[in-house]
């Protein structure tokens, strides 16, 4: 019997000690706020606050107004983040657009500069410099075969013409000597014509 009094004592003692020892720490007061902090921390804070009900939360009006009201602020905040930063996306974009026009604008100058320099205007034509010179080394060796060409045929003319001079010289020489012998055979012929009359008639 005594020692069923003394297991009594000892349980009703350590119940006491849980009891008030559980009620020490419900009456350490919760940090946080509803004020500050993240949306999290502050719905944490909120729950350590609310009173416990037969297993059921009881939050005040007033708190969970000012809950709903840092929600409310926070998505406005954040939604306004959301449209700055594509305001700030499309601006970056106009500028890479406007970025990437003048340098394709860049490039096309380039290219032109190049080509006028790669190329001139001929009689109205744009020439490259390679076809230019091309064209012009293809013109020079024309002619300098048809120099080649018409000096070959003038030193064949001109070897005809000599041999022909030669042939009209050595007719003439002939011709020459043709109408001496003629003259003389008819130089001849009218003295012995003479030498006949003067026979007959002597």
């Amino acid at each position: 019997m005594r020692n069923i009094t003394i297991l009594a004592l000892l349980i009703a003692f350590i119940s006491t000690e849980y009891v008030f020892g559980q009620s020490a720490v419900k009456r350490e007061p919760p940090k946080g706020s509803l004020t500050s902090g993240t949306i999290d921390s502050q719905f944490i804070y909120l729950y350590a606050i609310s009173r416990t009900q037969d297993g059921i939360e009881h939050v005040r009006q007033a708190n969970l107004d000012r809950i709903r009201k840092n929600v409310a602020d926070t998505i406005k905040a954040l939604t306004k983040e959301i449209v700055d930063l594509k305001a700030m996306n499309v601006n970056q974009q106009a500028s890479i657009d406007v970025m990437a026009d003048s340098l394709s604008q860049a490039n096309r100058n380039l290219q032109a500069s190049q080509q006028e320099k790669d190329s001139f205007s001929f009689m109205g034509i744009q020439l490259q410099k390679s076809t230019y010179s091309m064209m012009m080394w293809g013109i020079v060796l024309l002619l300098t075969i048809a120099l080649i060409f018409f000096i070959y045929r003038y030193n064949q003319s001109n070897v005809v013409t000599n041999d022909t001079k030669k042939a009209i010289e050595n007719l003439q020489v002939e011709f020459e000597q043709h109408r001496k012998k003629a003259m003389e055979k008819e130089q001849k012929l009218k003295r012995q014509l003479q030498d006949e009359l003067n026979r007959r008639m002597g």
